[in-house]
């Protein structure tokens, strides 16, 4: 089940006081509307019911998906990062049970895009290790062809017709560019797959951090050695 706690809250426009609801932990499966106040940020702005004010509130939790077999512990903070690997630790035996028995990925985040873009890639069915390649070499074919477009900021998201494209932002120019996964980077994808599938590390019942650090590291050893 989903778990939360209240805390008080002062509006800092109009100093009233109210609650606010920060989620411990998010099942999708038990509740299910959760999974829409996750993607549009909902859960992290309290609104002043004095004075209609928005404040955004930043906070770490678990976000459990039962029906694609995922889960993603958002950790914006070092603290909230020693909780999560210690929370992991504790419970390591059946976390790996789950891992053996369907597959359950385990994944560490720091920042809410990347939460975003995690929770894009399971529920496609995708493997987020195989992305993350497939991030990199179209970002190495960007910056070879678009000389005066800069990548600040890369991640997969959901379009408005929910079709799966690569975001590509240049926040220096604030320019934005796409490319579409299914009629552009599913070939790469693909290629990725069938080269390095068997290579891919065993995943442990542990919380991965698989990002562009990994994928550095892992083309280090598999690659270019």
């Amino acid at each position: 089940m989903s778990m939360h706690h209240e805390v008080g809250i002062t509006c800092p426009k109009c100093q009233k006081t109210g609650v606010f609801t920060v989620w411990d932990s998010i099942n999708t499966k038990l509740d299910p509307g959760m999974k829409d106040r996750v993607k549009s940020l909902e859960v992290f702005c309290y609104h002043c019911g004095h004075c209609g004010t928005d404040v955004h509130i930043d906070y770490g939790f678990l976000y459990h998906d039962m029906n694609h077999h995922f889960m993603v512990f958002y950790a914006p903070t070092d603290k909230e990062q020693e909780n999560a690997d210690r929370d992991m630790a504790d419970g390591r035996d059946k976390f790996k049970a789950m891992a053996e028995k369907t597959g359950y990925a385990f994944r560490l985040v720091r920042t809410k895009a990347d939460l975003l873009e995690k929770i894009v890639i399971f529920e496609a069915g995708l493997d987020d290790r195989l992305m993350e390649l497939t991030k990199a070499a179209a970002l190495a074919q960007v910056g070879e062809k678009e000389k005066d477009f800069t990548v600040t900021e890369s991640h997969f998201v959901t379009a408005d017709d929910s079709s799966l494209r690569l975001s590509l932002v240049d926040e220096k120019r604030g320019q934005q560019a796409y490319v579409d996964f299914t009629n552009g980077l599913a070939q790469l994808y693909g290629q990725f797959q069938q080269h390095f599938a068997d290579d891919l590390p065993a995943e442990d019942a542990v919380l991965a951090r698989i990002d562009a650090d990994w994928t550095r590291q892992f083309l280090n050893k598999y690659l270019y050695n």
